[in-house]
């Protein structure tokens, strides 16, 4: 029985989706398809049925995966205590982000690790604060950066105060009077429902917003702006940025706190621990 095979067979069933599994695995879905089917023939029992809606345990593939999670998490310690005595880590961290990587000091942190913990590697995925929860409670992420309070299964470290504002196409008539009725009449891009901006903009404006697209990439909401097909919440450092291209509108201005956080039950994990030392070295956070 292969390590890797038993890694995509919790991933598959940690995302119920092969093309998922393959991208947090930096693989392809064919190459984990090909180790489910290697891991089912070995032990003579079908782990998942299969449809168009993805991947879905069976009864005994329920009864396994707690035992392979626990086989992947003693082959990780034993790698790790060995480690221990040459005073290096190894392990991969799939981290979530919600902002650029230029904002998260992203690249710092790559430079940080290569010089202190070479053993670690990191894979990065954007997405909403929302889903980041999600994800550290599925385990299909290890750590990562959402906007709110703290959930209190999970261990956060504030990295910074967030200003957020409102950006709108440039061509967008700024007449004051009953602003926010005329904001909520627009088309906005948003984040998702998920998302604490999409409920603070329903909480600002009503459950009526009419929300033409939505995505959590900045980048992306910045461009649909800037194209004239709606308004959006974004960063104020970003938006100030963009000034000559977009319309910036303080009425609905806001201060957030953004945090760094992992699973409380999963904190004393070595590559774990080694990035929450990492995150307070990268923000000069003093315990």
């Amino acid at each position: 029985m292969e390590f890797y095979h038993l890694r995509s067979f919790v991933v598959v069933a940690n995302t119920g989706n092969l093309t998922l599994a393959a991208k947090q695995l930096c693989t392809t879905p064919p190459a984990i398809s090909a180790h489910i089917k290697s891991l089912e023939d070995e032990l003579k029992t079908p782990l998942f049925v299969r449809s168009s809606k993805g991947m879905a345990l069976t009864e005994k593939g329920e009864l396994l995966l707690s035992k392979a999670q626990n086989t992947l998490d003693s082959m990780l310690d034993m790698v790790n205590l060995a480690a221990e005595n040459q005073n290096e880590i190894i392990g991969n961290f799939t981290v979530g982000i919600n902002q650029t990587t230029a904002q998260l000091k992203v690249a710092e942190l790559l430079t940080n690790l290569s010089e202190n913990c070479q053993g670690i590697s990191l894979q990065i995925n954007n997405m909403t604060s929302g889903k980041i929860i999600e994800g550290i409670q599925n385990s299909s992420l290890d750590g990562g950066y959402i906007y709110g309070e703290v959930p209190s299964d999970f261990i956060g470290i504030t990295v910074k105060q967030q200003s957020i504002t409102t950006i709108a196409p440039v061509e967008f008539d700024v007449d004051t009077t009953d602003l926010n009725s005329k904001l909520a009449a627009l088309p906005w891009i948003t984040m998702g429902a998920d998302c604490p901006f999409d409920q603070l903009l329903k909480q600002k404006l009503g459950s009526g917003i009419k929300s033409v697209a939505k995505t959590s990439d900045d980048g992306t909401r910045i461009e649909l702006v800037k194209s004239g097909l709606g308004l959006s919440f974004c960063e104020t450092d970003l938006a100030l940025n963009q000034k000559q291209a977009v319309k910036i509108l303080p009425q609905l201005d806001f201060d957030t706190e953004l945090h760094f956080v992992v699973a409380k039950q999963r904190a004393d994990e070595p590559v774990i621990k080694a990035l929450l030392q990492e995150m307070r070295i990268l923000w000069n956070i003093t315990l």
